[in-house]
């Protein structure tokens, strides 16, 4: 048996007015993503809930980000922030994190997650309203997806 097996280098691929995404690699243990984020645009919150649940491994290619985290574990569900770039290497988000970023520049942003993509898993929070004070910012762009989730207080209830 060859230990060295070739994958499929056919990756799938987003375009929108914000940037792309692109899936690199996808199995039921794992997903690597890369995504072009232009500058201005917020990515998230997002999370998998159990029993999909996953850990992510991030790191900034080139730009620089607010990296933005809040534990669904936490009644308050205080948001917590990061700026990264390059030089921060890889960081690790553990899977009880709901998580997204700002993209302070023209951003290359690449992410391991730990366990399969599982669309019903899946819980996207809007903090639109929070944004502009939480990072000093007055432009946010924002998917289509990003923009109808509900409000992160809607997460107490579910609790």
């Amino acid at each position: 048996m060859d230990p060295f097996v070739r994958l499929d280098q056919t990756s799938r691929r987003r375009e929108d007015e914000r940037g792309w995404l692109e899936v690199l690699y996808e199995s039921d243990a794992m997903v690597l993503k890369r995504s072009f984020s232009r500058r201005g645009v917020f990515r998230g919150l997002h999370v998998q809930m159990a029993p999909s649940a996953q850990t992510k491994v991030i790191r900034v290619v080139s730009g620089s980000i607010i990296d933005v985290v809040v534990d669904m574990d936490d009644p308050a569900l205080e948001l917590k922030t990061a700026a990264l770039t390059p030089d921060d290497g890889w960081v690790r988000i553990d899977a009880r994190y709901a998580h997204g970023f700002y993209a302070l520049e023209d951003t290359i942003f690449e992410y391991v997650c730990d366990g399969g993509y599982d669309e019903p898993s899946e819980k996207a929070f809007s903090i639109v309203d929070r944004l502009p004070a939480l990072l000093g910012v007055t432009t946010v762009i924002l998917s289509e997806k990003d923009m109808a989730a509900p409000a992160l207080e809607s997460a107490r209830v579910e609790q």
